[in-house]
């Protein structure tokens, strides 16, 4: 049966039609939306002098992932330094000094000077004061017992002489051995100001 005129027409767009499609690009996925970009952190170029009574004191930069030295002793360099970023100074069998920051602005000069604490100091005068505690105690406790169970006068003077040196123990021997041991529980840093330095007072702008 042969075709008519409107069937081969109708023939002819659907080919056509069929190979528009054929020939059209790919359709691309949408596009996900651009994350925000995050606003750089400030940072400035300092000029650092580290001294410190260790030889082996290195100045460090406290990160979320691992600390990361920035100079050791003998320390004079410029170094970056954002603004949030935190730094102490630590030293083989020492204590490590609190948290500090270096960025400032209108000061690109840093001058520290570090007096480190031996661990095994520290751990001496911890010692102490916590057998100290441990002792007060024990005497006062057996003091407070002992006196009014004691039945001879000379019993009951001895054990009220337990009890008072227990309390001397406990609060001013120990009071005084915890301040010690707090003052020595980290090693210091001082800012020192570097316009007192001539090498120094020069790189100040």
């Amino acid at each position: 049966m042969s075709k008519g005129p409107r069937g081969k027409t109708v023939c002819a767009s659907a080919m056509l039609l069929l190979a528009m499609t054929a020939c059209a690009p790919p359709r691309r996925p949408p596009s996900e939306p651009k994350p925000e970009s995050v606003a750089a952190v400030p940072e400035q170029r300092v000029h650092v002098r580290l001294d410190a009574d260790h030889p082996a004191a290195k100045l460090v930069e406290e990160r979320k992932e691992s600390d990361v030295p920035v100079c050791a002793v003998p320390c004079e360099r410029v170094i970056p330094v954002r603004q949030d970023a935190r730094f102490h100074v630590e030293a083989l069998g020492a204590r490590s000094t609190r948290s500090f920051y270096l960025y400032s602005p209108q000061d690109p000069v840093v001058w520290l000077d570090v007096k480190t604490t031996p661990q095994s100091t520290h751990d001496t005068l911890f010692r102490v004061f916590l057998g100290t505690m441990i002792a007060g105690g024990a005497l006062l406790v057996a003091g407070a017992i002992g006196t009014p169970f004691a039945e001879e006068k000379g019993t009951q003077t001895a054990f009220s002489a337990v009890g008072f040196t227990g309390v001397v123990l406990l609060l001013p021997v120990s009071a005084i051995l915890g301040g010690v041991a707090t003052a020595y529980s980290t090693s210091n840093v001082t800012f020192k100001d570097p316009r007192t330095r001539p090498d120094l007072r020069e790189k100040i702008r």
